[in-house]
């Protein structure tokens, strides 16, 4: 019987601590973002549209964790700390493939948390000074013509599309349109050879909605040559991707020059539309 009470009232204490242990639990505060906004400084880095989807969110450098946005994230630490967010992106529109974007700068800021309190932020982070917006034609906007050069195979030509209900931003953007009886649209940057070879951060962003799938590839060597980097899905709305081909030129990096490509193929009996605008090849 003496055992049996022993027991019930270690059972108690044990009990009793632990509920004082939950009641200790730090309360939180809470950081709370809806957005975060890309901010251009100079013209060079041209459109300032972005799609950042998730944040890295860490805590006097210790990483709290990735977070889809909008973000309702407890931060367990209070007091005076240090935050930092990372931008993230889907690479290759891809949401398996979210990745830190490495040309966006890290928001930074020193501030205090408070238990039980919301803190609301709208980050602004920009493009890292160092980099390299490559050849003239990065930053293909469509406002004042086209740097795209129509491939000898395509039944169509890439015009500029004007239509105000058409158009992503400013006065223009790039369209391909196929018509009920064409079934190929291709185009090509105009070729370059700049560009880093060793498997470092190489970059394409661009705009673009389109009534069938496309596709993003690279031309080697005067276009004797074609490596399909990645396909995307129709859009009915315009649509920021950012596309990953440091790899690709690593591949192919003996070539001595290059073209990157855009275009679709269809059926015939139904006419197709792939419109792009802000077109940025970056580097450092």
């Amino acid at each position: 019987m003496k055992q049996l009470y022993s027991f019930v009232l270690l059972f108690l204490v044990l009990f009793a601590a632990c509920d004082k242990e939950e009641l200790k639990a730090p309360i939180p505060a809470y950081l709370v973002i809806d957005d975060i906004r890309v901010n251009t400084t100079i013209p060079a880095e041209g459109s300032a549209s972005d799609n950042i989807t998730d944040i890295n969110v860490f805590i006097n450098d210790q990483s709290l964790g990735t977070f889809e946005l909008p973000a309702n994230i407890p931060i367990q630490q209070t007091g005076e700390l240090n935050l930092k967010i990372r931008s993230v992106v889907r690479v290759d529109g891809q949401s398996s493939k979210k990745k830190p974007y490495p040309f966006y700068t890290t928001y930074e800021l020193d501030t205090v948390f408070v238990p039980e309190k919301e803190m609301r932020l709208s980050p602004v982070v920009e493009y890292f000074k160092t980099i390299n917006f490559t050849e003239p034609w990065s930053g293909e906007d469509f406002e004042s013509g086209i740097n795209f050069i129509n491939s000898p195979k395509s039944d169509t030509n890439f015009v500029r599309e004007t239509n105000s209900s058409e158009v992503f931003e400013g006065f223009a953007s790039g369209l391909g349109a196929l018509k009920a009886n064409q079934t190929l649209f291709e185009a090509w940057t105009p070729t370059f050879s700049n560009i880093p070879r060793d498997g470092t951060a190489v970059y394409m962003e661009l705009n673009y909605k389109s009534t069938h799938d496309f596709v993003v590839g690279v031309y080697a060597n005067n276009q004797t040559y074609q490596s399909p980097i990645v396909f995307f899905r129709p859009q009915t709305e315009w649509t920021k991707v950012y596309i990953d081909l440091g790899t690709v030129f690593s591949i192919l990096s003996s070539a001595s020059n290059y073209n990157i490509s855009l275009g679709y193929q269809k059926a015939t009996g139904a006419p197709g539309r792939l419109l792009v605008d802000n077109v940025k090849i970056l580097h450092y």
